[in-house]
């Protein structure tokens, strides 16, 4: 189970949360994040279309082009999802 200071989702709460779609790509398990330009545009992001971003089963968030702040609110989204 991660610390508290750790903010990545563990792979159960990736599996349980209505906020992301598992697939497989290039025989690695993904975590999808549904709608994720809808959450970008509500942060104000420039130029949401397009951009896509996934968790590895480990927690870790992949996103290009997006700042810092919104990854890790992200984060708390699914995480919190799944409490």
């Amino acid at each position: 189970m991660p610390q508290h200071d750790d903010p990545r989702p563990t792979e159960q709460q990736l599996e349980a949360s209505e906020h992301t779609e598992k697939r497989s790509v290039a025989g690695e398990t993904r975590y999808y994040v549904k709608d994720f330009e809808k959450h970008l545009r509500a942060w104000g992001h420039p130029n949401p279309d397009g951009l896509v971003s996934y968790f590895t089963p480990d927690g870790k968030f992949h996103a290009e082009g997006v700042e810092r702040e919104h990854q890790l609110q992200m984060i708390g989204i699914i995480g919190a999802s799944a409490v």
